[in-house]
């Protein structure tokens, strides 16, 4: 998997007679803004509606915020950014959005992952570990106990075109391969950490990141 969702698709609707208080939004986004500050831990929301001809980026949410309106909108693909600042979530305006209730629809996804290089360490990949149960640790109960556990580290290349690691440990080069869907695990390895070996990718992959099943 390579997107762990947090939260299902959570119905929206509003208009300028039904306005919604920012603070429940703070409240369904409230596992987002406990994260925001990792660094490989990105939380995604991405935006859809279920009128047709209406693009992601038709969707306009208004904050009405005391130091005047906030419009925010998803881009092409969906994706939105939303101002969930302690600030605004405890002066707690209206927010509308310019569609007919229950039109809207707003899945939250976090990918756990590092930019793609051909080159790393292995502490990189740890701290990216590290990063994800820091993540899980900062959530309520409920959520520690929804959240997968990591099984290794995953690499994504182009299906089918054979990609391969080498891990140049201090006794010698271990090399893995990709299976026929592009994917390369490398394994939890403790002994791995103090020696941080090298590792080089054959190609420039899609995606560095945890493999949960």
């Amino acid at each position: 998997m390579m997107r762990i969702a947090l939260v299902m698709l959570v119905a929206l609707g509003a208009t300028p007679v039904h306005a919604r208080p920012f603070k429940d939004m703070c409240e369904n986004f409230e596992p987002l803004r406990k994260i925001a500050d990792l660094k490989y831990i990105k939380p995604r929301v991405r935006v859809e509606s279920k009128t047709a001809g209406v693009k992601p980026q038709d969707v306009v949410f208004t904050i009405e915020a005391k130091s005047g309106p906030i419009k925010v909108s998803p881009n092409a693909e969906g994706l939105l950014e939303m101002p969930f600042t302690d600030k605004l979530c405890a002066e707690n305006p209206n927010v509308e959005v310019n569609q007919p209730p229950s039109t809207v629809s707003m899945g939250i996804s976090i990918d756990p992952a590092i930019p793609p290089v051909q080159t790393l360490d292995y502490k990189l990949l740890e701290a990216l570990r590290g990063e994800w149960s820091e993540a899980i640790s900062r959530q309520s109960l409920m959520w520690r106990m929804l959240a997968p556990s990591s099984k290794a580290y995953q690499i994504q290349f182009e299906p089918g075109k054979g990609g391969t690691a080498e891990i140049k440990l201090p006794t010698g080069v271990r090399k893995l391969a990709a299976n026929d869907k592009g994917e390369l695990r490398i394994p939890f390895e403790d002994s791995w950490i103090a020696a941080n070996p090298t590792i080089v990718l054959s190609d420039l992959p899609k995606r560095i990141g945890l493999a949960f099943k």
